[in-house]
């Protein structure tokens, strides 16, 4: 049996593929009112997950013994294609194109390590309208899996996933277990600590040292896969008061190597 591909109209268009092993029904809305939430799914089966958008009225009938197809309007393109591809060693790519730009005001790259989430917004600003689009995403960092979403922004500010599932890549190289400078170097406020970790599971020390050596604070960063991590400390003790100017030393210890850098906090 050869496998049918059907190209539908559901609120949005989607590419659905389909075995001709596998027998299913699949019925849309005719009011925005009786579709479920957004991006909950409408029919799934081994073969293709499809997820709704709001929209319609849609109406007509289609099926064969390998599928049925209710509330069709039309049978149309894909809407947006959506790529991911190292184009450098920390450097990843992500290009898209979408049959149509309305209502659409920009757009925004979400990222994640893993394929169920969590997605965090990648762009500092909204990507403006464009198609073909693309944006490099170069806070990645060696010998990891990235997942991205690529998600519309409306006039009033809302957010549509374009995406059906998220596209993936991996980046060359091995991650290594360090401490990088902190910034800014000297201080007032608060500065950035940035740490990777090669490897999860085992316990992630960051600390703060006087120059006598004394405990100043102790961070608690949240470590659970390998990755690149932020935290930052806003020159207060471990009883809330903020330190005296000085040098102070920021300890972090992970996989049983220590490192210490040093930095400077201005009052």
């Amino acid at each position: 049996m050869r496998t049918a591909s059907v190209v539908l109209m559901v609120a949005a268009a989607v590419l659905v593929s389909m075995s001709a092993d596998a027998a299913f029904e699949l019925r849309t809305w005719a009011t925005p009112a009786a579709a479920p939430s957004t991006g909950a799914p409408v029919c799934t089966s081994t073969n293709f997950v499809m997820r709704a958008r709001l929209g319609g009225p849609f109406a007509g009938h289609a099926e064969s013994t390998s599928f049925a197809l209710w509330g069709c309007s039309a049978y149309t393109p894909v809407e947006v294609a959506f790529f991911a591809t190292l184009t450098e060693p920390q450097c990843v790519t992500l290009r898209w194109s979408a049959e149509s730009l309305g209502g659409i005001q920009g757009f925004n790259v979400r990222r994640a390590c893993d394929f169920a989430g969590p997605f965090e917004r990648v762009n500092p600003e909204v990507i403006p309208a464009s198609s073909p689009g693309s944006y490099e995403d170069r806070t990645v960092w060696p010998g990891s899996q990235f997942w991205y979403e690529l998600w519309a922004v409306h006039g009033d500010g809302s957010e549509e996933k374009m995406t059906l599932e998220p596209v993936n890549v991996t980046t060359d190289g091995t991650l290594e277990t360090k401490l990088y400078p902190l910034s800014p170097n000297p201080f007032t406020d608060a500065v950035n600590i940035q740490f990777d970790v090669a490897s999860a599971g085992g316990p992630v020390v960051l600390e703060i040292y006087d120059v006598a050596g004394r405990v100043v604070a102790t961070l608690e960063p949240v470590v659970p896969r390998a990755g690149r991590y932020f935290a930052s400390w806003d020159g207060r003790n471990d009883r809330g008061e903020h330190v005296a100017s000085g040098v102070y030393f920021c300890r972090f210890e992970a996989e049983g190597r220590s490192h210490m850098r040093r930095v400077v906090a201005l009052r």
